[in-house]
């Protein structure tokens, strides 16, 4: 009895023991966890602090990149554009060059239309038709030029005179054919805007500006010729856009450049511009062409 009570002690020892020393390790084992998740918890951190960075590096470099890139560039416009100043420069002297050297040489002489005042006859009748058609044409005795509206004679971008413009050229025309203008000549000036021909068909007939205002004087030499004025008393010019004396910018503008200019002048006084006299239209080197009988 006394044996197995001895041994029963030995075994309810053992399992306290047991017991004492499981529950010390099972502690520390918790607190191992603990730091384990710990050391995870940073080890996380520190790769999503590293992706971060990595993406403000690559971010900074791509700048850096895009910044060398476009000084590049403009390092290489620079270039370009100081290469294309030295050549306009090369171009400027040559330029200067030329026109030194042409300067030195005898040109053509330009041509301008002389003349005199008109005798007072002339100078009243035509006042009367202004007078007697002041929406469609001015009268300027300083000049001695009939100004016609374009827009009265002709439909845009057209060379045919309009019909219900037909009749003041015939009366026009009376006027040329009386005694008081028996000794002038009669220079057809034509006039446009600066509107470019767009229409094919158009384009066709007048392929500018310069053609449109010719035909047109011309168109008006014809309706002058057929009401019977003499065709070695008539001629043509053609001025296209080049002489406006209203802003282009403006439809109203356009509409008052749109015109044809009859002038008046003593037979003969077509002469070499160093020979002008007291007279002259205004501008230089006008092409002056006659109309064939």
């Amino acid at each position: 009895m006394r044996g197995g009570r001895t041994v029963l002690k030995i075994m309810v020892g053992g399992c306290m023991l047991l017991m004492v020393s499981g529950c010390v390790s099972l502690g520390r084992y918790r607190e191992l966890q603990a730091a384990n998740r710990l050391v995870i918890a940073e080890k996380e951190q520190l790769a999503a602090d590293l992706y971060d960075a990595r993406t403000v590096a690559d971010t900074l470099r791509a700048k850096i990149e895009g910044q060398t890139g476009e000084l590049m560039s403009k390092e290489e416009l620079l270039a370009s554009l100081r290469r294309e100043l030295g050549l306009l420069g090369d171009s400027l002297n040559r330029a200067a060059a030329e026109h030194a050297m042409l300067a030195g040489r005898p040109g053509l002489d330009d041509l301008t239309i002389v003349g005199a005042k008109l005798p007072e006859p002339l100078d009243t009748a035509l006042k009367q038709f202004a007078a007697q058609h002041p929406t469609e044409v001015i009268y300027d005795a300083a000049s001695g030029s009939v100004k016609w509206k374009g827009d009265v004679l002709f439909a845009l971008g057209s060379d045919v005179v309009k019909d219900t413009a037909k009749g003041g050229l015939v009366q026009f025309a009376g006027i040329l054919k009386s005694a008081a203008a028996e000794g002038f000549e009669v220079v057809i000036v034509g006039h446009t805007d600066n509107v470019r021909i767009a229409k094919p068909d158009t384009r066709a007939r007048h392929p500018s500006n310069w053609h449109l205002s010719a035909h047109r004087a011309i168109s008006v030499s014809e309706i002058l010729l057929g009401a019977g004025c003499n065709a070695d008393r008539v001629g043509v010019m053609g001025c296209g856009e080049y002489r406006p004396v209203a802003d282009n910018a403006s439809e109203d503008g356009k509409s008052r450049n749109r015109r044809v200019e009859i002038y008046l002048v003593p037979r003969g006084a077509i002469v070499p511009a160093r020979h002008a006299g007291i007279w002259q239209v205004e501008g230089t080197a006008l092409a002056f062409a006659r109309v064939a009988p």
